[in-house]
């Protein structure tokens, strides 16, 4: 429906900072690289 596209309603906020959020946490590898040093140094791996 509209509702993505219409400011009247809170969903249409959310599609539209969606993309940001992936931009701001990095990509998926920065985050596999985060991760697995995180393991390593715990001694996870």
């Amino acid at each position: 429906g509209g509702y993505g596209y219409s400011t009247e309603y809170d969903v249409e906020r959310y599609f539209r900072d969606a993309p940001l959020m992936i931009v701001g946490e990095g990509t998926n590898e920065i985050q596999r690289n985060v991760i697995v040093s995180q393991l390593v140094s715990r001694g996870g791996l």
